[in-house]
């Protein structure tokens, strides 16, 4: 079993052995890892929708620039709520530090801030991705899963569809030199 603590504020990257089409291609903020399960937020999925787009159907004005920012498919699980990552420190009602300069928000007071564009920094992510007791853990053994340490700028700044090769750069892996079968000696 992997510390519980250790892949707080990492990304998981999925293995060329990875079978789930929905994780094929993700990049996965951990934002908790304990002997109870670990969640976080796929970062490199934009949905069609825009963050802008979905203040206006909660009835929040928006500005010209939050309907430009897509919002992201945070994973299979409760598709329909909002997650908010964002830098900074957690002054909302509903808000936690993942680490020193990251915060996920739930609550609604965050909406404002979104709206005018108070925050420089962050990803609204509908659902979120989930693992039972052990079952994150029981998949890094399998080798379904590499961990890199989480940053700043790949969370919020690298442009989504380069996401994931920023993550394989992080730890050395070139997928056009990995070979996946083997046996043919």
């Amino acid at each position: 079993m992997t510390n519980p603590q250790k892949l707080i504020h990492h990304f998981l990257i999925p293995s060329p052995q990875m079978t789930d089409e929905r994780f094929m291609d993700a990049v996965i903020y951990i934002c908790r890892h304990t002997k109870e399960g670990a969640w976080g937020f796929i970062i490199n999925q934009p949905l069609p929708n825009s963050v802008g787009g979905l203040l206006t159907e909660l009835e929040v004005p928006v500005t010209a620039s939050a309907m430009q920012v897509p919002a992201m498919n945070g994973g299979p699980v409760r598709p329909e709520a909002g997650f908010i990552l964002h830098t900074g420190q957690p002054v909302y009602k509903s808000s936690f530090a993942i680490s020193e300069n990251v915060c996920l928000t739930t609550s609604k007071d965050i909406l404002e801030q979104l709206s005018y564009d108070g925050l420089k920094h962050y990803l609204l992510c509908m659902g979120y991705c989930n693992w039972g007791k052990g079952q994150l853990d029981a998949e890094m053994v399998f080798g379904d899963w590499y961990a890199c340490p989480a940053d700043l700028p790949t969370l919020f700044s690298t442009p989504f569809e380069d996401r994931l090769q920023a993550c394989y750069d992080k730890i050395g892996i070139n997928l056009n030199k990995f070979i996946t079968t083997t046996g043919y000696a």
